[in-house]
């Protein structure tokens, strides 16, 4: 069994913690604060997980607040195997 999700990452801790406290008014993305993992590269250690399904809507809500982020990954994880990411702006 597999899982989507989407992961969103910044430049700077203060646009992960601004975005992740916009996003807890927006149940529907189910957005979760995480340390970016690993195999991402970014411009901070903080990163934004939510429902890969929802990011049409986040990043439309973003560009509205005019929220600034630096990349969206399409997340995947298998039971018992690593998680891997690919860019998907």
């Amino acid at each position: 069994m597999t899982s989507e999700f989407g992961l969103m990452t910044f430049k700077n801790t203060h646009q992960a913690i601004k975005t992740h406290e916009l996003l807890e008014h927006y149940p529907d993305y189910n957005a979760d604060i995480i340390a970016t993992p690993g195999q991402i590269s970014a411009g901070c250690g903080m990163s934004v997980r939510f429902k890969y399904g929802q990011k049409a809507a986040l990043k439309k809500l973003l560009a509205a607040k005019e929220y600034d982020y630096q990349h969206i990954y399409h997340g995947q994880r298998s039971i018992g195997v690593q998680s891997s990411y690919q860019v998907d702006d």
